[in-house]
């Protein structure tokens, strides 16, 4: 008799997430520019049809001054730069509370959503939020929607294995490319973190059970993802 497949914790709300930095960790200490966060209730999401967002969603979009020059890469692709991000708030406690009072609004447990999330805006954003001496409760999760799709898609999202296979639209796990896989059109912005967050809703929500099935065994708690500096 098979042991069913138990999910790890049962999600009540998925917030979508993404953010604009300065440039790559790599290069630098990847500093905060842009974030934007989309929550939805479970059963609103389930409820999603194709193509459509839901009617009910919370969203909050925050511009920062990071403090430290904007690299001309990062600067060409979101289109912010230190000029006119000098008059926004930096990354302060005003801008940890106003986040935390945005996710306790939500039904919980919650999941952060990202993609490349894991290597990328999970670690900036807890290195941004240890900065200030701060952290988050248990009950606020994370997960990695390319590692999701991988899954659903069946692509691997592990290392390469010896021998190489040539990467096509058909295989890729960028989001922009599972979206036109999807939608068979391409999206109309990329790399403003509000355009990119919509663009992996509507990339979810094209299979709503299987995404959120996925999201309750790969949650992991936000704290346990090492920040990156």
């Amino acid at each position: 008799m098979s042991v069913p497949d138990i999910p790890a914790v049962c999600i009540q709300s998925l917030v979508f997430f993404d953010l604009e930095t300065t440039g790559l960790p790599s290069d630098h200490p990847a500093r905060i520019t842009e974030l934007n966060f989309c929550g939805v209730d479970r059963s609103q999401f389930i409820g999603c049809m194709a193509k459509k967002m839901p009617r009910v969603t919370n969203r909050l979009n925050l511009c920062i001054d990071p403090s430290r020059p904007i690299d001309p890469v990062a600067t060409d692709m979101s289109k912010l730069d230190n000029a006119n991000l000098g008059q926004q708030s930096k990354f302060d406690e005003n801008v940890y509370n106003i986040i935390v009072s945005f996710l306790d609004r939500l039904q919980k447990p919650i999941c952060l959503i990202a993609h490349n999330g894991t290597k990328f805006d999970f670690p900036i954003f807890n290195a941004e939020i240890a900065q200030l001496g701060k952290g988050f409760p248990q009950d606020v999760y994370c997960a990695d929607s390319l590692e999701i799709f991988g899954l659903l898609q069946g692509i691997s999202t592990g290392p390469p294995k010896a021998k190489k296979m040539r990467k096509t639209k058909a295989t890729s796990l960028k989001l922009n490319d599972i979206y036109q896989r999807i939608y068979k059109k391409k999206p109309e912005t990329l790399h403003e973190a509000e355009a990119d967050v919509k663009m992996l809703f509507l990339s979810a929500i094209a299979t709503p059970q299987e995404f959120l099935n996925s999201v309750d065994r790969n949650a992991v708690p936000l704290k346990k993802i090492p920040k990156c500096w």
